[in-house]
């Protein structure tokens, strides 16, 4: 027996304005396209939006009142749609179905970390005589601020911090924004200043810490940390610091859901990520000093854009059987 091809497609991914509490919503827009080789009796044709990754949570079992809080915040979704429901013969042919579900705004965010996994997919299923068909796209849910949101302002500020270490080395890191968007170079400065003589730099370069915090009622406990090092992270040097250096750095932010995740500012476990301008100087007895400045940096998705979802009967080579109404 062959049986029809389903194909299903989702127009990008859900991206989320604001926090939970406050977020409208998303409308995902897409369309399942049925081919059928010979003819075949279709009794139905449904879409769903669901959770398909279970919630792990591991080691942080050990971590008091961790996993309720988590199972209480993180529940599963399942929102589906039904295209087609008549029991009838199809003749053979291509059928397209559009088709749009509601998301709320209070979903948690995707992510894929040692300690929690949350991910989503749109399936669409057709049911034969007697045998399902069944085929998944995966989509991601992000979230990004809402324009004039407080949580808008605390990131939109620039990279400007400083930090003097025993009065004798004082340490500055530049950047544009502390926004930064995934899969994009970041391009910061950094300073180092000799406030006494006899310093040689001997290590100079900037590190990427992302940091998974797990929040049960009582605290907030950081359960991983990892240092990311994209792109060119740091040199070997052996120049005295006279009055001081400066150094250009552009570092390549890798693609979201691979090395790195978008900050998670909601929930029982969140994602937040840090800047570290790390120098290695040796004093004039030789005793060498490792120094980090630590500045908050910003992983965050774009914002949705507002474009149409193509149609099949665009193409003219193609033509439309079947739609549902």
């Amino acid at each position: 027996m062959i049986l029809p091809s389903v194909r299903v497609f989702a127009l990008g991914d859900v991206v989320l304005e604001g926090a939970p509490d406050e977020s409208r919503g998303h409308l995902i827009d897409g369309r399942v396209i049925v081919t059928v080789r010979v003819a075949t009796r279709v009794r139905s044709l449904d879409v769903v939006f669901q959770t398909t990754k279970g919630r792990r949570w591991g080691s942080l079992r050990r971590i008091r009142n961790c996993n309720n809080d988590f199972d209480d915040n993180s529940k599963s979704v399942a929102i589906s749609e039904q295209l087609y429901c008549e029991d009838k013969e199809w003749s053979r042919g291509t059928y397209e179905f559009f088709f749009r579900i509601e998301i709320p705004g209070d979903l948690r965010e995707t992510m894929f970390t040692a300690h929690g996994c949350v991910a989503y997919e749109v399936r669409a299923t057709l049911a034969t005589g007697g045998m399902r068909r069944s085929t998944a796209r995966p989509v991601a849910v992000k979230r990004v601020p809402y324009v004039g949101a407080a949580w808008e302002s605390l990131t939109s500020d620039v990279v400007h911090v400083s930090a003097v270490w025993r009065d004798r080395i004082e340490m500055c890191a530049l950047g544009c924004s502390r926004v930064q968007r995934d899969d994009q170079p970041l391009r910061v400065t950094g300073v180092v200043r000799a406030l006494e003589k006899g310093f040689r730099l001997t290590r100079v370069g900037f590190v990427l810490e992302e940091r998974t915090r797990c929040r049960t009622a009582a605290s907030s406990v950081v359960v991983a940390s990892r240092f990311l090092r994209p792109g060119e992270h740091g040199s070997w040097c052996h120049s005295p610091i006279v009055d001081q250096l400066a150094f250009d750095v552009e570092l390549q932010i890798p693609r979201a859901y691979r090395r790195i995740h978008y900050d998670v500012k909601h929930g029982p476990v969140t994602v937040s990520h840090r800047l570290a301008f790390v120098v290695a100087v040796v004093d004039e007895s030789g005793h060498g000093t490792s120094l980090r400045l630590f500045t908050p940096l910003h992983i965050m998705p774009r914002a949705a854009d507002a474009v149409e979802l193509p149609t099949y009967t665009n193409a003219a080579a193609d033509r439309l059987l079947l739609a549902s109404a």
